[in-house]
Formats: C-alpha cells, sequence, structure tokens
C-alpha cells in the first residue's frame, strides 16, 4: 500500500470528522474567495466609472469633501451648495485655456417617485458630453426643444420606451418626446433621464445652479497646471477635484467596509486552524498504537509525518476545490447581498470580480494554514516512540 493509499484510507476511517474539517475548510475558503473577488471589483468598478468612463479629468464643485461630491456628481441631490454658470466665463479666462479640451457644466438631481418605489436620476446636460464621453452611442437624436428627453437604456427598458414615444412625470406634471435612447454603458448613465441642461434646471427651480462643472484636457500632462491656475482664479469657496481623488475618496469610505470584511477572512482562517488542528490530534491520539508498530517495521519520524502532512493536504485540496466551485455559484447572490448595505456609492458594473490570481492567492493562503495547522499534530505524532505505546497498550 502506497503512501497516498494510506492517507485515503486514513481520512475515511472517521468519516464524520473528517467531514467536518472538510466543511470548515469549505467555508473559510468560500470567505477568502468572496471577500477577495470583492475588494478587487469594488476598486476597478469605482475606478470605471469615475475616471476611466466619465471621460473628466477635472471637476469643479462646492462640495470639498471627495465623498460628497461623488455623490452630488454621480447619485445626484438638490444641494444647497451649488456652482455659479459665471465659472464657465472664469475658465476661459485663464491662460492654460488652450489646453482645456472641452467644458462640461452639468446639474444632477434626484426625485423619487410619487408612489415611493424609486429614486429616478436627472442629469442636465450639453452637446458637450457626446464629444467627452467614450462610452457613449446614442440610439436617435440630440434634443430638438424643450419637450426633450433622451433615456439610458436601462430606464427605457423598464418604462417600455422606444424613440417616439412619449414619457409623463407626474412630478413636474409635463410630458416628454423621447428623442435618444443610448446604448447600454455598464455605468450610472444607464439608470438617468437626460434633459438639456437649462430644462432641467428649470424644472427644478435652480435656474444658474449647477451640480459642478466638468473639464477634460487635451493632454494629463497639463492637469497640475491647469488646476493651479483654476485655484488661483476661483473663490476659495470652490474645489478643483481630479477624477482620481472622487475615486479615491470613494475607497477610503469603503475602507471601514472592507476592514470588517477582512476580519471575518481572519474569523475564517481561525476557524479552519482549530477544525485541522482538533482534526489531527484526535486522529493521533487515537492512531498512537499503529504508529508505535509502524516504527517498529522500520518507519522513521519523517515517515510518519509526511502521512499526516499528506493527509492534511488530500483534505485542504478537496476543501479548497470545492470551496472555489461553490464560492463561484454565489458570486452573484453575494453581490446582490453586499450592494444593499453599501451606503455611499454603488457602481453599476460588476462589484464582485474573481481572477485566476485570486484563485491562487486563496489556494495558496488555505493550504499554507492548513499545513502550519497540522505541523504540531504531525511532529507529536513523529515522537511517538514504540516501548511506550506498546507499554501503555
Amino acid at each position: 500500500m502506497t503512501l497516498l493509499q494510506l492517507s485515503f484510507k486514513n481520512l475515511f476511517r472517521a468519516k464524520i470528522r473528517t467531514l467536518l474539517t472538510f466543511a470548515s475548510i469549505l467555508v473559510a475558503t468560500i470567505v477568502v474567495w468572496n471577500v477577495l473577488s470583492l475588494n478587487r471589483g469594488y476598486k476597478l468598478a469605482v475606478e470605471e466609472e469615475l475616471v476611466k468612463k466619465s471621460g473628466i479629468h477635472l471637476y469643479i464643485t462646492k462640495e470639498g469633501c471627495p465623498m460628497e461630491a461623488a455623490s452630488v456628481i454621480v447619485q445626484g441631490g438638490a444641494s444647497p451648495q451649488f456652482v455659479g454658470m459665471g465659472v464657465i466665463d472664469t475658465i476661459k479666462k485663464i491662460k492654460a485655456y488652450g489646453k482645456i479640451k472641452e467644458i462640461l457644466p452639468f446639474a444632477i438631481l434626484a426625485l423619487t417617485t410619487p408612489d415611493g418605489s424609486r429614486t429616478d436620476i436627472f442629469f442636465g446636460t450639453t452637446e458637450a458630453i457626446q464629444r467627452i464621453k467614450p462610452t457613449w452611442k446614442l440610439r436617435g437624436s440630440w434634443f430638438k426643444d424643450t419637450n426633450s428627453i433622451i433615456l439610458g437604456a436601462t430606464i427605457a427598458r423598464k418604462e417600455s420606451r422606444e424613440i417616439g414615444d412619449k414619457i409623463y412625470f407626474e412630478q413636474f406634471d409635463r410630458e416628454f418626446e423621447v428623442v435618444g435612447i443610448l446604448e447600454p454603458t455598464y455605468t450610472q448613465d444607464d439608470g438617468t433621464f437626460f434633459f438639456d441642461l437649462p430644462v432641467l434646471l428649470k424644472l427644478f427651480s435652480r435656474e444658474g445652479k449647477l451640480s459642478g462643472i466638468g473639464i477634460q484636457l487635451v493632454s494629463l500632462e497639463y492637469l497640475e497646471e491647469v488646476k493651479r491656475e483654476l485655484r488661483e482664479q476661483l473663490p476659495a469657496e470652490y474645489f478643483i477635484l481630479p477624477s482620481e481623488t472622487l475615486s479615491k475618496g470613494v475607497l477610503t469610505f469603503f475602507g471601514s467596509t472592507r476592514a470588517i470584511m477582512f476580519v471575518m477572512v481572519v474569523i475564517g482562517l481561525v476557524m479552519c486552524i482549530f477544525a485541522i488542528m482538533n482534526t489531527f490530534l484526535m486522529s493521533i491520539l487515537e492512531r498512537r498504537k499503529e504508529f508505535g508498530y509502524l516504527k517498529c517495521v522500520g518507519a522513521g519520524a519523517g515517515d510518519i509525518m509526511r502521512l499526516i502532512l499528506l493527509e492534511t493536504l488530500l483534505l485542504v485540496g478537496a476543501g479548497t476545490a470545492s470551496g472555489l466551485g461553490v464560492g463561484s455559484l454565489f458570486l452573484p447572490v453575494f453581490e446582490t447581498y453586499i450592494r444593499r448595505f453599501l451606503v455611499a456609492f454603488v457602481p453599476v458594473a460588476k462589484i464582485v470580480r474573481p481572477n485566476l490570481f485570486l484563485a491562487f492567492i486563496t489556494i495558496g493562503l488555505i493550504s499554507g494554514v492548513g499545513l502550519l495547522s497540522a505541523l504540531y499534530p504531525a511532529v507529536k505524532a513523529g515522537r511517538a516512540t514504540p516501548m511506550e505505546v506498546i507499554r501503555n497498550e
């Protein structure tokens, strides 16, 4: 009988104990795999939505906190703070104006539907957004008049509207014609109602009050220069925030959630350690006589240690493989659950994104913990002396 066959046989001698240990390894693997995938996915989703897909390099806002600014810029809300239209003229007067490619004044406002079933996001914009947004593909046309509206892909599907249809808003007691529908962008834009900027400001009685101004530069190398000149020209109550600052602010806020998740990982690993250590300590106590006889027929301490560690590897291997499989199946459920508790910024894109590298990290971490947990029982088994075992029997 080979060492591998003997290891398999030993694991099935105490089926219930082996099954419980396997379950603890499986749960620990699922926790580690899901948390690492969420940590990676949320970071990527935030960076994509606030930096890469926005097309904006600098934001001018009255909200100095990056978290507050991100909330207003992406999710809307009638903030008492607003950017005046006169800021656009100030931007055009700076020396580095030639290094600015596009200026996008915008307003993002939100209203709950009369029945309270959802919160609608309204985005007031200008034609500059079509040149700034790299992901924008518009079916239909731009705003024709003050009664025109453009729908994001998701909201068009929810409202069952096509180009040429009418849509009535009870909040405004007004009907608009759908002149365009966005192709899916997998960002907040998909669930947004778009209006011509002056029209939206009038609907909310906020004429001249912008949520912010986005600036796209000719090249990122001019970012600090333009930012410095804007800072010199604008009043102190205005803030100039690079898009990266917004994403970092959101991720900093997410840090508390991340800390809680990694505490879960530690708890899962500790559970795994005690389960494996308990299993093999109990096994060694039951098999002391067996180890003594093995030494009588020539087995060394190293052989017995290898046997215990091989049993550990088999158990850990089965647990991690099953954990990765089961964890992958439950990733969509995990993402849906986590989204309910994200109060700061909830990206539209996937926030749980596993990859092969994270799978290897999970396997390495669980395997390392498993082998370390079995090391003490293995050493204890290797120290068993034949005479003591036989005498005690």
